[in-house]
């Protein structure tokens, strides 16, 4: 299964890396071609906006394995054992019913806009929100094995 998630990883990582490079460039060409030659090419803006919504949606799971997600720890780190493992259990529940609901909502919003295109592009719009709910569905995964993983953890090594 870890062999899996880091095949998993290292393609999402691989992506990101494409989409965040691909992105620079398109920006940065936008910036060259008005002020040097006074025009912009008419998809730029657009495909980095919609490149944007995919390195966003395919990071989320990667932060989400490695616990990089932004928490407060006001509550958290000043408790231990049992008290910790039933907030992380919490967490990990809230986090699933959530992902669920984006996983669904998104999943309705991609055969929603399935004949909708984008202005400039002229992509189906659905292409652009396919990403939200594979992102949220693997993040769910990463939150679901978490959630096994500190109900096997004895409360006592509950760090």
């Amino acid at each position: 299964m870890t062999r899996l998630f880091n095949a998993l990883d290292a393609v999402l990582k691989a992506l990101v890396i494409l989409a965040n490079g691909a992105m620079l460039l398109l920006v940065f060409g936008q910036v060259i071609t008005r002020y040097v030659f006074g025009w912009t090419p008419y998809f730029g803006e657009e495909l980095a906006r919609y490149l944007f919504v995919w390195v966003v949606f395919l990071s989320l799971p990667l932060v989400a394995r490695h616990g990089g997600h932004m928490c407060i720890e006001t509550l958290t780190s000043r408790v231990r054992g049992a008290t910790l493992k039933f907030l992380n259990i919490c967490a990990d529940v809230f986090s699933i019913v959530f992902l669920g609901i984006m996983v669904w909502e998104g999943a309705r919003m991609v055969v929603l806009a399935r004949f909708q295109t984008s202005p400039a592009m002229m992509i189906p719009m659905s292409w652009v929100y396919v990403v939200i709910p594979f992102g949220c569905a693997v993040m769910l995964i990463y939150v679901l094995v978490n959630l096994a993983t500190v109900l096997r953890t004895p409360a006592a090594e509950t760090k």
